[in-house]
């Protein structure tokens, strides 16, 4: 049991989004700011990646383009021998980029790039951004707008999983109803949770793209705890139950920047994301809460 348990947490942490809060490459599940790109330049694809963090670029097959830096100074460069960056940059250096030196320093073989823009961050409650580029030798801006978006109450939510919390205990006083109680929620808590991780996946960036691992890990998640409350009876079908739904809720932890910013980066509507994330973290802790009383079998 401890092996499936450490085995199963593991793969959970893969299926969970990261915060929203986080400065890895990884996708954010929430947002404080909605993000829109203008057109790009000819010849120029770009979308933005990381919650509102990351830029990506891509050129068409003999189309220049050179992206500037702080200093409005030569960063990158996009042409048909790939990506590169100028080592004598100071934004390419500050952003690490690239070691400190000089000439330019190939990053990428392919047509496109990603890379951390800190010109992407808000600096008020609404505004624009605007990043100078050069397209075949002429100047051009890679820009846009973003606006604040007000945070969601916080009220609702406690309400709710007060409420199905206190019923939860209620029913559990009742010895013969526990063992369908610790399934019921084990199985609500397990379908919330992959629910909400293949809805923030869908989503994996602001502006599209499909998680494809997390879906994967969530599914093998899925299958793993699933199995076991299909073949298991009694006592030991109720302790599957509780395991299944400490899984969901440790994949759910991962997702609570939802309820305190505002723009929720789901394939749900951001109401039935939040709620989602309610059923599996509240009803995950039930379940695996009452998988551990005495007198399961009733």
């Amino acid at each position: 049991m401890r092996v499936a348990v450490v085995t199963l947490a593991a793969v959970a942490g893969l299926a969970a989004p990261a915060p929203a809060w986080a400065h890895s490459r990884g996708p954010a599940v929430a947002l404080d700011y909605r993000l829109h790109l203008a057109s790009a330049p000819p010849g120029v694809q770009v979308r933005i990646l990381d919650g509102d963090r990351s830029l990506e670029a891509r050129v068409t097959s003999g189309t220049t383009l050179v992206v500037r830096g702080y200093l409005r100074e030569p960063m990158l460069r996009f042409d048909e021998q790939g990506v590169f960056v100028n080592a004598a940059s100071p934004t390419a250096q500050s952003d690490r980029l690239v070691a400190r030196g000089g000439g330019w320093v190939r990053v990428a073989s392919g047509p496109s790039f990603a890379w951390h823009e800190h010109r992407l961050t808000p600096a008020g409650a609404h505004g624009r951004f605007v990043i100078p580029v050069e397209v075949d030798g002429r100047p051009a801006a890679i820009d846009g707008t973003f606006v604040r978006v007000s945070r969601p109450s916080a009220w609702p939510w406690l309400a709710a999983a007060v409420v199905l919390a206190g019923a939860a205990v209620a029913a559990a006083r009742r010895p013969a109803s526990r063992l369908p109680l610790a399934i019921g929620l084990g199985v609500v808590a397990g379908l919330a949770a992959l629910l909400a991780t293949i809805a923030f996946a869908v989503r994996d960036r602001p502006s599209g793209g499909t998680g494809w691992l997390q879906i994967g890990a969530a599914l093998a998640v899925a299958a793993a705890v699933g199995l076991p409350l299909v073949r298991l009876h009694g006592r030991r079908r109720g302790q599957a139950a509780g395991l299944a739904g400490a899984v969901a809720a440790a994949v759910t932890v991962a997702s609570l920047p939802v309820f305190w910013h505002g723009v929720v980066i789901s394939a749900l509507p951001a109401v039935a994301a939040r709620l989602a994330c309610v059923v599996a973290l509240v009803g995950g802790v039930s379940a695996a809460a009452v998988s551990l009383l005495p007198e399961l079998d009733g």
